[in-house]
């Protein structure tokens, strides 16, 4: 239905812009959700404003979220019925739990948790009063591996992808489905680190891609097939699921 709108957080990031792009070119109308920056969706959405909105909001602050949410949808009458979580933050502290600094490690913790709390909150309501809706979350390999120097980020994704799970079975009744899709690396533009954690990364992905079977990241376009599937009409039976896309490495 050329009424009913996608909700992508973490738009402006490296997937989330990525994903925002292909659904328009299928004709979708999107609600981007961005925290500060827009400059990889800035040309997109100056291009295409009546198609898609963007709301510049902290997803730990439920409240903002909620009112913000609520008056694109009112202002455009779109029927929101499909969500796709990328925000998420990452552990640049490159540090041991026993050295991890408390205040930092709550931090990704309350960004990539109660953030995921806060979206599904505020966009569940919408997707109960029609009785329908799919949801996409990100998590990670980390979850069932884990990451050395990255406690909180491991945590953290292994909590959303059980979040998942759980919601999974709270909202079947409501013909809701949601699922986890938990990739490995991903080969994206990390110009915006620091230089101390793109070596991290370097180093990280060095190691899991000689593990890796088909001894290369994951592309953007690997990840999306899987998640229009997950989205799409196709699926009404598929849900609670995590999905790991890691090359064959298990």
């Amino acid at each position: 239905m050329k009424n009913n709108a996608i909700i992508i957080t973490g738009a402006n990031g490296n997937v989330g812009s990525y994903f925002a792009k292909k659904y328009y070119e299928l004709g979708e109308n999107l609600i981007l959700i961005v925290h500060k920056s827009e400059h990889r969706i800035k040309d997109l959405v100056k291009d295409h404003s009546d198609k898609i909105k963007v709301i510049q909001v902290d997803l730990s602050d439920y409240l903002n979220l909620k009112i913000k949410l609520a008056k694109v949808i009112a202002k455009t009458g779109w029927k929101a019925d499909r969500l796709i979580h990328t925000a998420t933050a990452r552990s640049h502290a490159i540090k041991s739990l026993s050295d991890s600094d408390p205040e930092l490690w709550k931090n990704i913790i309350n960004v990539n948790l109660v953030g995921t709390f806060n979206i599904l909150k505020t966009t569940l309501k919408y997707f109960k009063e029609n009785s329908n809706g799919k949801i996409v979350l990100f998590g990670s390999n980390v979850s069932r591996i884990g990451l050395p120097k990255g406690t909180a980020y491991a945590a953290s994704k292994a909590g959303i992808a059980n979040i998942g799970r759980t919601l999974a079975t709270e909202e079947a009744i409501n013909n809701i489905i949601i699922n986890t899709v938990s990739p490995g690396p991903i080969k994206i533009d990390d110009s915006q680190f620091s230089e101390s954690y793109r070596k991290f990364r370097q180093e990280y992905y060095e190691e899991k891609l000689r593990e890796t079977p088909l001894k290369r990241c994951a592309s953007f376009q690997d990840i999306f097939g899987l998640c229009e599937f997950l989205l799409s009409k196709d699926n009404s039976y598929i849900t609670g699921e995590e999905f790991f896309i890691t090359g064959g490495k298990i």
